[in-house]
């Protein structure tokens, strides 16, 4: 898994450089179908390592051989993992990685992420609102004082279009 360096976005999220476009859905489908296998990699990973532990906890001299098939498969597992991972074009921020390996829970960076966002939004919209509040009085007080000149000036009363 590769992450991003700073400043660096992706033509679409999830999808490899050149890779799948629109109309373009077999490429598409081998990123999701390597996407997919490395998760339930993952997963498999995760309950090995599960099972390796309960395996430890109750130690007995029979349990040996279970134990080493358990750690073979894990060992597969993760050469598994390693030759995927070329294949992939995942990009995952920094802090992320950051709060995992913290220990916390990455969907807590999630939503406090979603949480600044919204915060600086609302914070955006009331600049916006104050400056369309007051441009609307400064040209209501240029046409109030100047009105000769009010033909003059661009009529900025309707909404703009987006470019």
């Amino acid at each position: 898994m590769q992450t991003p360096r700073s400043g660096a976005a992706s033509a679409a999220p999830g999808a490899a450089p050149g890779a799948a476009t629109r109309g373009d859905t077999s490429a598409a489908n081998f990123h999701d179908s390597d996407r997919q296998s490395m998760e339930n990699r993952l997963c498999e990973a995760l309950e090995t390592l599960s099972q390796i532990r309960v395996t430890v906890m109750n130690h007995e001299q029979a349990n040996e051989q279970v134990l080493e098939q358990r750690v073979d498969r894990l060992v597969r597992g993760y050469a598994d993992m390693f030759e995927t991972k070329d294949r992939l074009n995942v990009n995952i921020p920094e802090e992320v990685l950051a709060y995992v390996k913290d220990g916390r829970n990455p969907d807590e960076f999630t939503s406090q992420f979603m949480e600044r966002v919204a915060s600086e939004n609302q914070f955006t919209n009331g600049k916006i609102s104050a400056l369309t509040s007051f441009r609307q009085e400064y040209e209501a007080k240029l046409n109030e004082f100047f009105p000769e000149e009010s033909a003059e000036r661009p009529n900025h009363q309707q909404k703009q279009q987006p470019e």
